[in-house]
């Protein structure tokens, strides 16, 4: 349930960094994010906030600035003015998500750790979570609430945003199949305004389809049980394939909400590339040329 792109196709440094945050772990890790500054519809704040979001106050005397913007409770080692941006974008993520995906957030707190360097994550998480040090970013899931940590980096924008939505999502249904959670954390991770044509998966999509004849393959990436299974491919396939719910035809949103509806009901769900294909039957060229438009 974390964020991993096809970095290594771009040869830098900085995607290799970065890819290290996709060492599998043995917990379900998935990142949240910074909450807002000024007082927003989405921000109802609420009062105690130890009781609420749990009692994990170790080493406070490091936070630089704590805000609590339900669902968020965020402790950070820097100002949170330096990414105001962010944090507003997060409680409109949120709207962006529910309407989009017909889902409803459960008010579950989700607490966020944001550190200035990985030298003190790193000696925050050997203590706390040993099998997280060596990535980016994480989410661990508790039973008093969610814990996210990351730390500041070029970017720690993106990571907040992919992993938020990985909350966000664990928030609204019972469980996410790995596929789909990674696609839409993928597609949710950049700003709203881009999220349509501006993501680097659409040119590695169009490229793949261009020179190595891709085809999209749903059936294969629903074969993914765990996050070890998914290499970078499946990441940009699986954003593909979102990209194809949320901006293709409505047969394929409305195939995404009636399975999302089965999940919620607590029975096994047919599969949704059953689903897409019972109202898509030529769902795997419908799928490439949406992605080469």
């Amino acid at each position: 349930m974390t964020h991993q792109n096809s970095h290594l196709d771009r040869f830098s440094i900085e995607s290799i960094l970065r890819d290290m945050r996709y060492a599998p772990l043995t917990v379900c890790l998935i990142l949240i994010a910074v909450a807002s500054v000024t007082a927003s519809p989405w921000s109802r704040v609420k009062t105690s906030v130890a009781k609420r979001f749990g009692q994990d106050n170790a080493g406070a005397s490091q936070w630089t600035e704590e805000r609590q913007l339900e669902p968020y409770l965020i402790r950070s080692e820097f100002p949170l003015g330096d990414i105001q941006d962010l944090v507003q974008d997060l409680g409109d993520l949120q709207v962006d998500l529910e309407s989009m995906l017909r889902l409803e957030c459960e008010p579950r707190p989700i607490q966020i750790y944001l550190f200035s360097s990985k030298r003190t994550y790193d000696q925050y998480l050997r203590i706390r979570v040993p099998e997280g040090v060596n990535r980016q970013a994480l989410y661990v899931p508790g039973t008093d609430a969610g814990r996210v940590y990351a730390y500041r980096q070029r970017e720690l924008e993106i990571d907040v945003r992919h992993e938020t939505t990985h909350a966000l999502l664990h928030n609204a249904l019972p469980y996410v199949p790995i596929w789909i959670d990674e696609g839409l954390a993928e597609y949710f991770e950049i700003p709203a305004p881009s999220r349509s044509k501006g993501h680097r998966h659409r040119k590695e999509l169009r490229d793949a389809i261009r020179y190595l004849r891709w085809k999209p393959n749903v059936e294969a990436l629903e074969g993914k049980r765990k996050l070890m299974d998914m290499d970078a491919n499946d990441y940009r396939d699986a954003w593909g394939i979102v990209h194809f719910l949320m901006h293709g035809p409505a047969e394929a949103r409305e195939a995404l909400f009636v399975y999302f509806d089965e999940i919620q009901s607590g029975a096994a769900p047919t599969p949704l590339s059953q689903h897409l294909r019972e109202r898509i039957p030529n769902l795997n060229q419908a799928i490439i040329d949406h992605l080469k438009q």
